[in-house]
């Protein structure tokens, strides 16, 4: 059994929370895992989400350390972590500003796209920030309304297990308010999604859209963690497999700074968010660096469903605090200089910088996408997005794409990706056996190739991109008959081996 420990020095650092932790315990094994905890001394145990990890408090004689060291090599604990803190990317201020900071729907050729569309109230797009104000006027009519919860009547009406979720949740305070105490959330919504043509302030990439917002910060914003980021993203699957149209998640924060390395379980949770048909979209960082070197998560998580964004400037260029990558970033936009609605009242804009802003430039195009296209999986809108870009010379070598974002090139020329392995199920004998397939995907469609099973081995990465084969071998079983599924991008095989 495989088990998961972060035992290293950089996770002793400052970035986490001192009396906690968390655990991956396996489905079905709940009872067993829950009672070695228990025999450890750990009593405060409690689930995130419908997912298998669990936030574990620690008493005061218990150190991390410790717990790290204890709770990992056994098959009831697949995986033990720090609850890691995230915080905001800080927000530099560049000298050049343009007089209306509206440059960017320019840039990325949202005019000629809203002659097209200019977005859908049918399409959601889930914004993980520090809330939004729920009052602006310019973002009012656009934010999300949960059908099926009745106002402040204190009742779970449409039984998720969130009370009076009418407009997201505050996973930061465990609430039903997710309105922002900072600022950053409001301005990133704007961009997505400011309402257009209502003769006030600003517009944003969609005049059309709805805006979930999903708080994971305080007012000081430095302060969410892995858990209330695990119970972000499972509420946003939650909620999305419970029929709620959202097609995008914007994210803008990360950084080594607070994880200081790889976070398993929030990863597990952006891909479950992924197989639930979700483009989650990164800000991929605001410290000038090569991602390829120094990986800013969980925008350089390698994940078929993320979508990380550096930041453009003014002249197309990249912006000077923008990270970069050749792998790990996808595409550029428009980041420096943005103006857009701001929490200062309810009618109050102004401008901000970084790849924070960048990022839902990209959330607002795969949105109108979305609604023009509805049929487009989470794969197909990032391959859209990367292969429709504009190939600059600024980009190339910088980014996956080479290119800046255009919302008109993507309504135009859409990329359709399909994994489909020809054949639904496979038949093997007792003595196992090889097969394999090409899978014939257009370039920049990005999928996962997985196993539920033991006992199928997959040759290769887990992660491809474009034309690739797959490969993978049964091994034998001299005893019953068994059923496993290989899974390929949005696609299932069901593998037979019978006696």
């Amino acid at each position: 059994m495989f088990v998961i420990v972060f035992i290293c020095s950089t996770v002793f650092a400052k970035d986490y929370v001192d009396n906690e932790v968390l655990v991956k315990i396996p489905s079905g094994g709940e009872s067993r895992g829950i009672s070695r905890l228990s025999r450890e001394g750990y009593s405060d145990v409690k689930r995130i989400g419908k997912t298998d990890w669990y936030l574990v408090k620690l008493s005061d004689r218990q150190s991390l350390a410790d717990a790290l060291r204890s709770l990992g090599g056994s098959d009831v604990i697949l995986g033990v972590q720090p609850n890691f803190i995230y915080r905001l990317h800080q927000i530099p201020n560049d000298p050049q500003w343009d007089t209306t900071g509206l440059y960017g729907l320019q840039r990325i050729s949202a005019p000629a796209a809203w002659d097209i569309t200019t977005g859908s109230p049918e399409v959601v797009v889930a914004n993980i920030d520090t809330g939004m104000r729920l009052t602006h006027e310019d973002l009012a009519a656009n934010i999300w309304v949960n059908p099926g919860e009745i106002p402040n009547n204190g009742i779970d009406d449409d039984g998720n297990g969130f009370i009076d979720d009418v407009h997201g949740w505050d996973f930061r305070y465990n609430d039903s308010d997710p309105s922002d105490e900072h600022g950053h959330g409001t301005h990133v919504g704007g961009t997505i999604g400011a309402v257009g043509n209502n003769a006030l302030g600003v517009v944003g990439v969609n005049w059309n859209v709805r805006i979930m917002p999903i708080k994971i910060y305080s007012q000081a914003a430095n302060d969410t963690t892995s858990a209330m980021l695990i119970a972000a993203y499972d509420y946003v699957r939650m909620m999305k497999e419970s029929g709620v149209n959202i097609r995008i998640t914007n994210n803008s924060y990360g950084g080594c700074a607070e994880a200081c390395g790889y976070d398993q379980a929030t990863k597990d949770a952006i891909d479950a968010l992924g197989d639930a048909g979700v483009l989650n979209v990164f800000a991929a960082g605001n410290g000038g660096s090569n991602v390829e070197q120094t990986p800013f998560y969980p925008g350089s998580y390698e994940s078929p469903s993320i979508l990380n964004v550096a930041a453009s400037n003014f002249s197309d260029g990249r912006a000077s605090f923008s990270n970069f990558g050749l792998v790990s970033v996808d595409v550029a936009a428009p980041g420096a200089g943005i103006q857009s609605t701001t929490n200062g009242s309810n009618s109050t804009y102004g401008p901000m910088g970084g790849t924070s802003m960048a990022a839902p430039h990209v959330s607002g195009v795969a949105a109108l996408l979305a609604a023009h296209h509805p049929n487009l999986s989470a794969a197909s809108l990032k391959a859209t997005i990367m292969s429709s870009s504009d190939q600059l010379a600024a980009w190339s070598g910088v980014v996956r794409s080479g290119g800046r974002l255009n919302a008109a090139n993507a309504l135009l020329s859409p990329t359709v990706c399909d994994f489909d392995p020809s054949v639904k199920t496979v038949e093997f004998p007792t003595k196992g056996g090889y097969w394999a397939a090409k899978i014939n995907a257009a370039a920049n469609c990005d999928y996962s190739v997985a196993t539920d099973v033991n006992w199928i081995s997959i040759f290769g990465p887990k992660t491809r991109s474009g034309t690739s084969k797959v490969e993978f071998w049964v091994r034998v079983n001299p005893t019953i008959s068994r059923q496993g599924v290989v899974r390929i991008g949005d696609r299932e095989l069901l593998v037979t081996q019978t006696r």
